[in-house]
């Protein structure tokens, strides 16, 4: 019996409630803020936790929004909809002490007419019992762009940032057959979720030195404190060139956040598939650039940290000059090579002929360029030449190197931390800029002086002019003097 009336106390306690003033709500945030979308576009949602932390339980009598009709934000206070358009408030909510409640906000901005982000903000006012008001300031930055959804450029064609504003594509973009797509200088493309480029005809990206193009996903916000989504790899899917395409080009151009960044079907060898400069591929929950039998060229371009692999080339003619090949994927332990090549697939025999000169081509593991030969008939004719390769060749293979440096593995000054000149793996920023001397000691970057005058090109990654010396530095970027 005693049991049982000490039972019912509790349950009285817990069920109680005051109007003292003193009362207040704590936030798990003053502000919310849902940083940068784009305008007409619905966002993402952000959550909002507010805590009962007095010693009894309190009533909210309304949650409201400070400006009504007018807000462009969608709020659900603990499974009920706060409905903006009918400015109708969620009422008589109740929070036991040690209790919680969640709120989950998401916005949808109007068109502003500006070319830069612009602030639009409201306040969520929580509207206590005791005749008390607390406020969230809710905010976010909206921008302007042109959204793109599954359109097909049937004929010639470019596509240009208007007034500096970025494209959002949804779906797929195709290049129909016997058409251009060129991409002018300064164009961003910002690509949802599972949106990608098809190319059957010819796609042309068109950067210029400080005039980049970007191609990113298009998420503007942080999936975690020190990720944003913009550093996170797997966002959209990346550019397939199709087997009939071919004359396709990338200048200076940041290719990032994709599946599969490049991918190149099986074509005729004897026709450029494609050629790259001055560019970036970096941070694909895939491969960087992969191709089947492909005449493809790349010059002064930095390919890095992609899970199965940067480079992958089955069969064609490969030719690379000035390159930095980064495998350092952050994302999985079990990441693939910085390069892998092959003659042949199961049976069928792709002939291949590669040039790698003047490059740096580095990564976590000992040995991180991997190849297959397939049948000895097959044509296998492969030469790393002025080049800084972390890798294992074997005494059969040694022939393919030339005037290398063969990394040790042992050797831990060699290790990308020391090597590169930014390695924030906390927050998932890297800069492949080589260091004059590795860590603390005086010891010389590897990669000074090695690369051959007659092959060496007049510039670097960023269109900077090399050196005016005899010998040349190796990799996509010039030796930094810091």
């Amino acid at each position: 019996m005693l049991a049982n009336v000490m039972l019912l106390a509790s349950c009285a306690d817990d069920d109680t409630f005051s109007t003292s003033p003193v009362f207040r709500l704590t936030f798990s945030a003053d502000t919310l803020s849902l940083d940068t979308v784009f305008s007409t576009v619905p966002s993402h949602h952000k959550q909002l936790v507010v805590y009962n932390n007095n010693n009894d339980g309190m009533r909210i009598s309304r949650v409201s929004m400070e400006t009504g009709t007018r807000t462009p934000f969608r709020v659900n206070v603990n499974g009920s909809y706060l409905s903006s358009s009918l400015n109708e408030p969620v009422e008589d909510l109740e929070l036991r002490k040690g209790d919680s409640l969640r709120v989950f906000v998401e916005v949808t901005t109007r068109a502003n007419g500006d070319t830069l982000p612009k602030q639009v903000s409201d306040n969520l006012i929580f509207h206590l019992e005791n005749g008390y008001q607390q406020k969230v300031n809710l905010n976010v930055w909206s921008w302007d762009a042109t959204l793109l959804k599954k359109v097909t450029f049937s004929k010639d064609t470019t596509l240009a940032s208007v007034k500096g504003r970025p494209i959002v594509i949804y779906d797929t973009l195709t290049v129909d057959p016997e058409a251009t797509l060129t991409i002018a200088p300064k164009t961003a493309l910002y690509f949802h979720s599972d949106a990608g480029i098809e190319v059957k005809g010819t796609l042309k990206i068109s950067g210029e030195k400080d005039n980049e193009v970007t191609l990113r996903p298009d998420r503007l916000d942080r999936m975690v404190t020190n990720l944003t989504y913009d550093n996170n790899p797997g966002q959209w899917r990346g550019i397939n060139y199709r087997s009939g395409s071919f004359g396709n080009t990338i200048s200076y151009a940041d290719i990032h956040g994709a599946t599969d960044a490049i991918v190149c079907d099986s074509s005729d060898v004897s026709k450029e598939k494609l050629s790259i400069d001055h560019s970036t591929i970096h941070n694909n929950s895939g491969t960087g650039v992969s191709g089947v039998n492909n005449k493809i060229s790349l010059q002064n371009t930095q390919i890095s940290n992609s899970a199965t692999g940067c480079l992958s080339f089955i069969g064609g003619d490969i030719d690379m000059n000035h390159c930095t090949v980064a495998q350092y994927y952050p994302f999985d332990s079990s990441r693939g090579p910085a390069l892998y090549f092959a003659n042949a697939v199961a049976d069928v025999s792709y002939p291949l002929i590669m040039d790698v000169h003047n490059s740096v081509i580095k990564g976590y593991a000992d040995d991180v360029v991997v190849w297959s030969k397939g049948d000895t008939d097959n044509h296998l004719d492969v030469e790393f030449k002025n080049s800084v390769v972390r890798t294992e060749p074997g005494e059969d293979y040694e022939y393919m190197f030339s005037d290398c440096v063969i990394e040790d593995p042992e050797d831990t000054l060699l290790a990308g931390r020391n090597y590169f000149l930014l390695f924030d793996t906390d927050n998932f920023i890297y800069d492949f800029t080589p260091k004059k001397t590795l860590g603390s000691t005086e010891t010389v970057n590897t990669s000074i002086g090695i690369a051959d005058a007659m092959t060496t090109l007049p510039d670097d990654r960023s269109g900077k002019a090399r050196k005016e010396t005899e010998k040349h530095d190796a990799g996509c970027y010039e030796v930094t003097e810091e």
